[in-house]
C-alpha cells in the first residue's frame, strides 16, 4: 500500500483552495510531474506553480477509488468525488505508455441550479409539464448538458409527485427526494449499460426517465418507445443543432426501418435544447447560448414524417413560426448586440459561421 511522507503537499486541500478562490473554471487537470491546471473561460491556466509528484497524488487517488491501482490496470476510472463544497466528476487514467497518471476533474455544484439561474428562458419549464414524450439536451462535451437536465429534473422533483429514474455514467448530481421518488442508477455499477438500464427502468414503474447519453441503436430505439408509451424521457446527445440531433437520432436505424422510427419520434418529441458555454466579453465567466426547438401543435412532427421535408426544420426555426423556438445564431447575435459576448467567440461556437457573420454585420450597420 502506498504511504505519503508528511512533508508532501496535500492535493485535495489545494483543490478546495482553488474552489474557495471563487474563480470561474469548469475543470481541473492534475498530471504527474506537471503543475495543476484549471480550465477558465479563456482556456487552460496554471492553478499552481510546482509540478505534482506521483506520491502526492496517492491520497486523492485513494479518496476517488480505494482500489485505484488495480482498476487502472484494466482502463480508466470514472467516479464522482464529493467534497464539502462541491461535487467532482473524476476520470483517472494512465498516459505516456503507462508511466504517468493523470486525473481529469469536472467541477459541479453540490445541488442542481434553479432553472432561473441556467440562462434559459423561463418558458423552458413547459418542457417538464408533459406526462409523456421526449426532451433532448445536446451540445459538445463541457457545454453544461448535465447541469441543464439536472435542473429540469429537480424542477419536476419539487413540483410533481412522480417516480424519477436516472441512468448515468457516473452519477453527477445526487438528487434529494422532495415530492418525487428518486432512483439514480450508475453504469456499470448498478446496470451494465445505458440500453440495459433503460430496458430495466421500464419495468420499475417510472414516470420520468433520464438517460445520460444516447450512443447506440438499442438505446435510441428504447428511448423512442419509452417516450411514446407514457413516460417523460430526458436524454443527451453530442450534436450541435436541432436538425443534426434529429437526423443523428434517425441515423441509428437502418433505412428500411427509418419510417417507423420517424413516426415514433414524431409522436413523442416535445423539444430540443442545443447549447454551448461561451466566455463573456471580459472573459471572467461563461454565458449559456442555446438553440431551442419546441414541437408545439405537432408542427415539427409533420416535417419528421416526410424525409424530404426534414431539412425545413432549420427554416422553421429561422422564420420564427412559433414564439418559443429560436436558432443558435439568433441567440448568439443577440448576446453580441448586448455586449455580453464577443463576435469572435460567437463565431467560434456557431455551427453556421457564414449565416452568423451576415447577422452580425446587419446588427452593426443599424
Amino acid at each position: 500500500m502506498n504511504t505519503v511522507p508528511s512533508d508532501l503537499r496535500d492535493i485535495t486541500r489545494e483543490i478546495l483552495e482553488l474552489i474557495d478562490l471563487r474563480q470561474v473554471f469548469t475543470d481541473i487537470h492534475i498530471e504527474q510531474d506537471r503543475p495543476i491546471m484549471i480550465k477558465t473561460p479563456r482556456g487552460w491556466v496554471p492553478g499552481s506553480e510546482t509540478p505534482v509528484m506521483l506520491e502526492e497524488m496517492y491520497p486523492t487517488l485513494a479518496a476517488i477509488d480505494d482500489d485505484w491501482e488495480n482498476k487502472l490496470r484494466h482502463g480508466a476510472i470514472d467516479r464522482p468525488f464529493v467534497l464539502t463544497r462541491c461535487r467532482l466528476r473524476c476520470n483517472v487514467y494512465r498516459s505516456a505508455g503507462g508511466s504517468k497518471i493523470a486525473i481529469s476533474i469536472r467541477r459541479l455544484p453540490l445541488q442542481p441550479l434553479s432553472l432561473e439561474k441556467l440562462g434559459l428562458p423561463a418558458y423552458i419549464k413547459s418542457m417538464t409539464d408533459s406526462t409523456k414524450g421526449l426532451v433532448l439536451v445536446t451540445g459538445p462535451t463541457g457545454s453544461g448538458k448535465t447541469t441543464t437536465i439536472a435542473s429540469l429534473l429537480d424542477h419536476i422533483n419539487r413540483t410533481r409527485n412522480s417516480h424519477l429514474i436516472t441512468i448515468e455514467e457516473p452519477i453527477e448530481y445526487a438528487l434529494e427526494s422532495h415530492q418525487s421518488i428518486i432512483s439514480q442508477r450508475e453504469v456499470p455499477t448498478d446496470t451494465p449499460s445505458f440500453s440495459t438500464g433503460l430496458r430495466e427502468a421500464l419495468r420499475q414503474k417510472p414516470d420520468v426517465i433520464m438517460v445520460g447519453e444516447v450512443r447506440d441503436p438499442e438505446t435510441a430505439e428504447t428511448v423512442l418507445q419509452a417516450g411514446e408509451s407514457g413516460h417523460l424521457v430526458f436524454a443527451t446527445m453530442h450534436t450541435s443543432s436541432a436538425l443534426s440531433t434529429l437526423t443523428r437520432l434517425l441515423s441509428f436505424f437502418p433505412t428500411e426501418h427509418r419510417e417507423r422510427h420517424a413516426m415514433s419520434l414524431a409522436n413523442s418529441l416535445i423539444g430540443i435544447v442545443c447549447q454551448n458555454l461561451v466566455p463573456t466579453e471580459g472573459g471572467e465567466d461563461f454565458v449559456l447560448a442555446s438553440e431551442l426547438l419546441f414541437n408545439n401543435q405537432q408542427q415539427i412532427s409533420k416535417l419528421l414524417l416526410d424525409p424530404t421535408r426534414l431539412h425545413f426544420i432549420a427554416d422553421f426555426i429561422r422564420r420564427k413560426e412559433d414564439n418559443m423556438s429560436r436558432s443558435m445564431n439568433e441567440h448568439l447575435a443577440s448576446l453580441v448586440a448586448k455586449n455580453v459576448i464577443s463576435a469572435r467567440d460567437a463565431l467560434r461556437v456557431t455551427y453556421n459561421r457564414l449565416e452568423l457573420h451576415e447577422m452580425l454585420q446587419s446588427v452593426s450597420q443599424r
